[in-house]
């Protein structure tokens, strides 16, 4: 899976810092974008900003008492 950084440079303006990273339990190849702390971000907007043959599907990693509720977001073709 390969994103141009000119996109992943559009999400950074619209919703922060981010760390990227790789699923390689996927064969098809993936990828995963987790906001600040965790934090959950508007999916809508976030799918507009991938180019189209791409989608973002929302994923709640973990919810504690100490911390709330911790996403992530999985990049992966339609």
């Amino acid at each position: 899976m390969r994103i141009e950084f000119s996109i992943l440079k559009q999400i950074d303006k619209a919703f922060g810092p981010m760390e990227v990273g790789s699923v390689f339990s996927n064969p098809m190849g993936s990828i995963t974008l987790r906001f600040g702390y965790w934090k959950q971000v508007d999916l809508e907007k976030l799918n507009s900003l991938l180019p189209n043959h791409m989608q973002a599907s929302e994923n709640l990693v973990d919810e504690d008492d100490d911390c709330g509720e911790l996403w992530d977001y999985l990049i992966h073709r339609k």
